[in-house]
Protein backbone atom coordinates (compact mmCIF):
# COMPACT_ATOMS: atom_id res chain seq x y z
CA UNK A 1 0.00 0.00 0.00
CA UNK A 2 2.94 2.36 0.83
CA UNK A 3 4.68 1.61 -2.46
CA UNK A 4 1.55 2.76 -4.37
CA UNK A 5 1.46 5.91 -1.97
CA UNK A 6 5.15 6.66 -3.37
CA UNK A 7 4.80 5.79 -6.93
CA UNK A 8 1.35 7.68 -7.31
CA UNK A 9 2.90 10.49 -5.59
CA UNK A 10 5.63 10.71 -8.20
CA UNK A 11 3.57 10.38 -11.14
CA UNK A 12 1.21 13.41 -9.84
CA UNK A 13 4.83 15.27 -9.78
CA UNK A 14 5.90 14.15 -12.83
CA UNK A 15 2.26 15.02 -14.74
CA UNK A 16 2.62 18.53 -13.12
CA UNK A 17 6.53 18.98 -14.18
CA UNK A 18 6.96 22.12 -16.22
CA UNK A 19 3.95 22.85 -17.01
CA UNK A 20 3.11 26.46 -17.57
CA UNK A 21 0.27 28.37 -15.90
CA UNK A 22 -1.67 28.16 -19.12
CA UNK A 23 -0.97 24.06 -19.59
CA UNK A 24 -1.96 23.38 -16.39
CA UNK A 25 -5.52 25.73 -16.60
CA UNK A 26 -6.14 24.40 -20.23
CA UNK A 27 -9.83 22.55 -20.81
CA UNK A 28 -10.26 21.75 -24.45
CA UNK A 29 -14.24 21.75 -23.32
CA UNK A 30 -16.23 22.90 -20.57
CA UNK A 31 -17.55 18.90 -19.75
CA UNK A 32 -13.31 18.18 -18.95
CA UNK A 33 -11.29 19.24 -15.91
CA UNK A 34 -8.05 21.08 -16.44
CA UNK A 35 -4.52 19.85 -15.32
CA UNK A 36 -4.41 22.34 -12.21
CA UNK A 37 -8.21 20.96 -11.31
CA UNK A 38 -7.56 17.58 -11.66
CA UNK A 39 -4.90 18.42 -9.11
CA UNK A 40 -6.97 19.88 -6.96
CA UNK A 41 -9.91 17.40 -6.60
CA UNK A 42 -6.75 14.48 -6.02
CA UNK A 43 -6.04 17.00 -3.22
CA UNK A 44 -9.43 17.78 -1.63
CA UNK A 45 -10.57 13.73 -2.13
CA UNK A 46 -7.34 12.60 0.11
CA UNK A 47 -8.07 15.20 2.80
CA UNK A 48 -11.74 13.88 2.91
CA UNK A 49 -10.67 10.37 2.61
CA UNK A 50 -8.57 10.51 5.81
CA UNK A 51 -11.40 12.82 7.51
CA UNK A 52 -13.95 10.06 6.74
CA UNK A 53 -11.42 6.99 7.89
CA UNK A 54 -10.43 9.01 11.05
CA UNK A 55 -13.99 9.08 12.14
CA UNK A 56 -14.70 5.26 11.18
CA UNK A 57 -11.87 3.93 13.07
CA UNK A 58 -13.34 5.48 16.25
CA UNK A 59 -16.50 2.87 15.31
CA UNK A 60 -17.23 -0.26 16.77
CA UNK A 61 -15.03 -2.29 14.23
CA UNK A 62 -17.73 -4.87 12.20
CA UNK A 63 -15.44 -8.40 11.73
CA UNK A 64 -17.95 -10.12 9.91
CA UNK A 65 -19.01 -7.57 7.59
CA UNK A 66 -17.51 -7.86 4.18
CA UNK A 67 -16.92 -5.05 1.07
CA UNK A 68 -19.20 -4.43 -1.34
CA UNK A 69 -16.57 -5.35 -4.09
CA UNK A 70 -13.53 -7.15 -3.82
CA UNK A 71 -9.58 -6.25 -3.66
CA UNK A 72 -8.91 -7.93 -7.05
CA UNK A 73 -11.59 -6.21 -8.79
CA UNK A 74 -10.15 -2.79 -7.21
CA UNK A 75 -6.65 -3.40 -8.38
CA UNK A 76 -7.59 -4.90 -11.90
CA UNK A 77 -8.78 -1.29 -12.37
CA UNK A 78 -6.51 0.76 -10.66
CA UNK A 79 -5.46 3.86 -12.23
CA UNK A 80 -8.21 3.10 -15.08
CA UNK A 81 -11.40 4.82 -15.82
CA UNK A 82 -13.53 1.97 -16.42
CA UNK A 83 -16.79 4.56 -16.17
CA UNK A 84 -16.71 8.06 -15.88
CA UNK A 85 -17.91 9.42 -12.89
CA UNK A 86 -19.19 13.10 -12.11
CA UNK A 87 -17.48 13.85 -8.66
CA UNK A 88 -20.07 14.72 -6.09
CA UNK A 89 -20.16 18.61 -5.05
CA UNK A 90 -17.91 18.51 -2.06
CA UNK A 91 -14.46 17.43 -4.25
CA UNK A 92 -15.31 19.41 -6.80
CA UNK A 93 -12.24 22.05 -7.69
CA UNK A 94 -13.46 25.58 -7.19
CA UNK A 95 -9.70 27.53 -7.88
CA UNK A 96 -9.23 26.73 -3.68
CA UNK A 97 -5.25 27.77 -4.19
CA UNK A 98 -3.43 29.11 -6.72
CA UNK A 99 -1.89 26.66 -9.70
CA UNK A 100 1.66 27.51 -7.55
CA UNK A 101 0.59 25.95 -4.26
CA UNK A 102 -1.08 22.73 -5.68
CA UNK A 103 1.75 20.24 -5.59
CA UNK A 104 2.30 21.72 -2.29
CA UNK A 105 -0.80 21.26 -1.07
CA UNK A 106 -1.63 18.05 -2.77
CA UNK A 107 1.94 16.84 -1.25
CA UNK A 108 0.72 17.95 2.42
CA UNK A 109 -2.16 15.85 1.74
CA UNK A 110 -0.44 12.73 0.50
CA UNK A 111 2.08 13.26 3.56
CA UNK A 112 -1.18 13.21 5.89
CA UNK A 113 -2.72 9.93 3.82
CA UNK A 114 0.38 7.99 4.20
CA UNK A 115 0.87 9.17 7.97
CA UNK A 116 -2.56 8.22 8.87
CA UNK A 117 -2.67 4.95 6.90
CA UNK A 118 0.92 4.06 8.62
CA UNK A 119 -0.14 5.11 12.00
CA UNK A 120 -4.47 3.37 11.56
CA UNK A 121 -2.47 -0.40 10.17
CA UNK A 122 -0.36 -0.16 13.35
CA UNK A 123 -3.36 -0.06 15.95
CA UNK A 124 -6.06 -1.16 13.79
CA UNK A 125 -7.47 -4.08 11.86
CA UNK A 126 -8.48 -2.43 8.92
CA UNK A 127 -10.45 -4.68 7.08
CA UNK A 128 -12.95 -4.41 10.07
CA UNK A 129 -14.12 -1.14 9.95
CA UNK A 130 -15.97 0.60 6.73
CA UNK A 131 -17.39 3.39 5.01
CA UNK A 132 -19.23 4.48 2.31
CA UNK A 133 -17.64 5.08 -1.13
CA UNK A 134 -20.61 7.33 -3.05
CA UNK A 135 -20.28 4.79 -6.40
CA UNK A 136 -18.80 1.71 -5.13
CA UNK A 137 -21.06 1.04 -1.67
CA UNK A 138 -19.07 -0.36 1.47
CA UNK A 139 -15.41 -0.73 1.64
CA UNK A 140 -13.11 -1.41 4.33
CA UNK A 141 -10.41 0.52 5.63
CA UNK A 142 -7.65 -1.39 3.38
CA UNK A 143 -9.56 -0.90 0.49
CA UNK A 144 -9.81 2.92 1.03
CA UNK A 145 -6.11 3.61 0.55
CA UNK A 146 -6.01 1.58 -2.43
CA UNK A 147 -8.62 3.34 -3.49
CA UNK A 148 -6.78 6.58 -2.84
CA UNK A 149 -3.60 5.47 -4.38
CA UNK A 150 -5.83 4.46 -7.54
CA UNK A 151 -7.47 7.74 -7.69
CA UNK A 152 -4.71 9.91 -8.10
CA UNK A 153 -3.52 7.69 -10.77
CA UNK A 154 -6.60 7.66 -12.78
CA UNK A 155 -6.53 11.52 -12.86
CA UNK A 156 -2.52 11.80 -13.79
CA UNK A 157 -4.22 9.53 -16.76
CA UNK A 158 -6.70 12.06 -17.41
CA UNK A 159 -4.25 14.90 -17.25
CA UNK A 160 -1.51 12.58 -19.90
CA UNK A 161 -4.81 12.62 -22.28
CA UNK A 162 -5.38 16.67 -21.88
CA UNK A 163 -1.49 17.04 -23.42
CA UNK A 164 -2.48 15.14 -26.31
CA UNK A 165 -5.52 17.00 -27.39
CA UNK A 166 -4.94 19.19 -30.63
CA UNK A 167 -5.43 22.60 -28.79
CA UNK A 168 -2.93 22.06 -25.45
CA UNK A 169 -0.63 24.76 -25.87
CA UNK A 170 2.80 24.35 -26.88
Amino acid sequence: MLVRFSETRDLVHRTAHGLTPEQFQYRPDASRWSVAENLEHITIVEQNIVAGLSRTLQMPPEPDKKPAVNDELMLANFGRVVQPLVAPERVRPTSRWPVDNLLDEFDGARRRMVEFATAAADTKELRHYFMPHPFFGELDCYQWFILAAGHSARHCNQCAALKECAGFPR
